[in-house]
């Protein structure tokens, strides 16, 4: 998901961090020129980060709960039940369709954005690093700004989770379970809904949920859960990243051949930043 997809309600829980946490390294990969090539450039000299960041990326928490979606007309059976627990839990009643979607379009937006953001900072911390490689001596820019790929990785995550769409699946799912058995989840339910728009409490309404027969809605709320404690914890993760490619590039020894690849890079480099920025 992209900012500039148009999305429809009825979309992923989770959207696609994985791909979204290897873009920068797959640009690097299609950089080339006379000088330089960028796939063997990655392989030559930043393999470390490279493959850091594939373990960032690589996690079955996530691709389970990338699995979650909402099937044609979930939206429809969603609204339905809602209202049906709007008698007994009245905030239910304020959620409609427009609501639903205005809340999964910018979830869709802020993903984009980040993850746009994030290939940009990374981009831009190996630019910086090679710059300060080619020419150590060289006086930096006054106030020019230092590259976070950390922090923009956090935003990406931060905004990968899309509660509109857990509130459909996850009502639509009590929905199909057996009458006796529904009520066990009104509040978690009652929860999403009244977290909506509030990012920093997205988490609370599956934090104390638990259930001694395991159901099909329960493990959904499982999957869900600890999704958002991947991203808790690959959040923490994502602060060594500025300085691994810094180290990785200064580490590198010095020869005419790494010389004319940190050149040619340099230029790929800030052409391509041009695009994004």
């Amino acid at each position: 998901m992209s900012a500039t997809r148009t999305p429809k309600q009825g979309d992923h829980v989770v959207n696609s961090v994985e791909t979204e946490i290897v873009q920068p390294f797959v640009t690097l990969q299609g950089l080339r020129s006379d000088h330089v090539d960028g796939r063997h450039f990655l392989y030559d000299y930043l393999m470390g980060t490279y493959t850091f960041v594939l373990n960032l990326a690589d996690t079955g928490a996530l691709r389970m709960a990338r699995e979650l979606s909402a099937s044609a007309g979930a939206e429809d059976d969603a609204l339905r039940a809602l209202a049906d627990l709007g008698r007994r839990y009245p905030s239910l009643l304020q959620i409609n369709p427009g609501i639903l979607r205005t809340i999964h379009s910018q979830n869709a937006d802020h993903f984009g954005a980040a993850a746009t953001r994030f290939e940009v900072e990374v981009l831009s911390a190996l630019q910086q690093a090679l710059e300060r490689a080619v020419a150590p001596g060289a006086p930096r820019p006054v106030g020019g700004r230092t590259a976070s790929p950390s922090i923009a990785f956090q935003q990406m995550l931060s905004s990968a989770y899309d509660p509109a769409a857990a509130l459909v699946v996850i009502a639509t799912s009590v929905f199909r379970e057996p009458p006796q058995a529904q009520a066990a989840f009104h509040g978690v339910i009652v929860r999403i809904a009244e977290t909506l728009d509030k990012p920093g409490m997205w988490k609370d309404p599956f934090q104390q949920f638990s259930e001694l027969r395991p159901t099909p809605t329960g493990k959904i709320i499982d999957t869900i859960r600890t999704a958002l404690m991947w991203i808790d914890l690959r959040n923490s993760q994502s602060y060594v990243l500025p300085a691994m490619i810094t180290r990785e590039i200064a580490e590198k020894p010095r020869t005419p051949l790494t010389d004319a690849a940190f050149g040619g890079m340099l230029h790929l480099l800030h052409a391509r930043l041009q695009q994004l920025r």
